[in-house]
């Protein structure tokens, strides 16, 4: 039996999500849920198996075939290959089409996201200068325009690590790969993502990424002559997640900042004692770590309730 949701239903639903009475994601989560087809799940989710596995033996069967004489190939053909592989992905996307929520949905999601990396890969082959910055650059650019159209959290994802890669790429071109540039990138980009998050709809997604970005340049700064600025950053960086936790009520925030914590105790450990800690007891101070992180989670939780 087939099940649709009427417009007048579906303006509700975002009425909702707009006044904040439900999140976007539980809003996109009841459109999913009841906007769907009854009486038939098992055959939505093998055509959704169907075209995954297509498309990663299509995907897989050219690496193949490419792999075999990509060093002979000129730079032109190969450039012609990414090129045709980018427009396939990016069509089969748009013929599948469909609602951004369900299985087509996901399907031209992960297709899109896809298209984002052979896209990078043409433009990084095409160019002798500037190729790493102009092949993330190319690839965010197309995994931005991917979810605009489908809102799918692959192609988020795909955003999330291309922009990352710009970042990565910029710092090498224009500051040498130092760390302190890296760092603050990293952090100010894990910040952004964060803020976005408030007008993305995958919301958890956006700012669990932005964290992870974030926490990741703090970390690239425990490898400085002064590495307190990495452990204190992502101490820093876990107290704003147990914070906003308090807040937003999220697993994904209680989760990354008992990793922040983890990461960042018996690191600055290290660092206070000059290395004299046996390997054994950083695990074990890791494993006390846990458990008072376990035992405010718990409290939390019954907070909450």
């Amino acid at each position: 039996m087939r099940y649709r949701l009427t417009p007048e239903q579906h303006k509700r639903l975002e009425d909702l999500a707009e006044r904040g009475v439900i999140s976007r994601e539980q809003a996109a989560e009841v459109r999913d849920a009841l906007d769907s087809d009854r009486g038939a799940p098992a055959g939505g989710g093998l055509w959704e198996v169907l075209g995954y596995v297509g498309g990663a033996l299509v995907l897989g069967g050219a690496s193949l075939l490419v792999g075999m004489s990509w060093d002979d190939l000129p730079r032109p053909a190969k450039v012609g290959l990414l090129a045709a592989a980018t427009l396939v992905l990016v069509v089969v996307g748009l013929v599948i089409g469909g609602e951004r929520q369900g299985p087509r949905g996901r399907i031209v999601s992960v297709l899109f996201a896809l298209a984002s990396g052979t896209a990078a890969l043409t433009v990084g082959s095409a160019l002798d200068e500037y190729e790493s910055l102009a092949a993330t650059a190319t690839g965010l650019l197309v995994a931005v325009l991917g979810y605009v159209v489908v809102r799918g959290i692959p192609v988020l994802l795909a955003a999330v690590a291309f922009s990352a890669g710009l970042v990565l790429a910029g710092a090498g071109e224009w500051f040498d790969s130092s760390t302190p540039s890296v760092s603050a990138g990293l952090i100010v980009l894990g910040a952004l993502w964060t803020a976005l998050a408030l007008v993305l709809e995958h919301r958890r997604v956006a700012y669990g990424s932005g964290v992870v970005v974030a926490m990741i340049g703090a970390q690239y700064a425990v490898s400085a002559e002064q590495p307190w600025w990495g452990y204190g950053l992502t101490l820093l960086i876990a107290a704003l997640c147990f914070g906003a936790y308090l807040v937003e009520r999220s697993a994904v925030l209680l989760a990354l900042g008992v990793v922040g914590v983890t990461l960042a105790v018996p690191e600055a450990v290290w660092d206070w004692t000059d290395g004299a800690l046996s390997g054994p007891l950083l695990v074990l101070l890791t494993g006390v770590v846990f458990l008072v992180a376990g035992g405010v989670g718990l409290r939390l939780r019954r907070a909450k309730g």
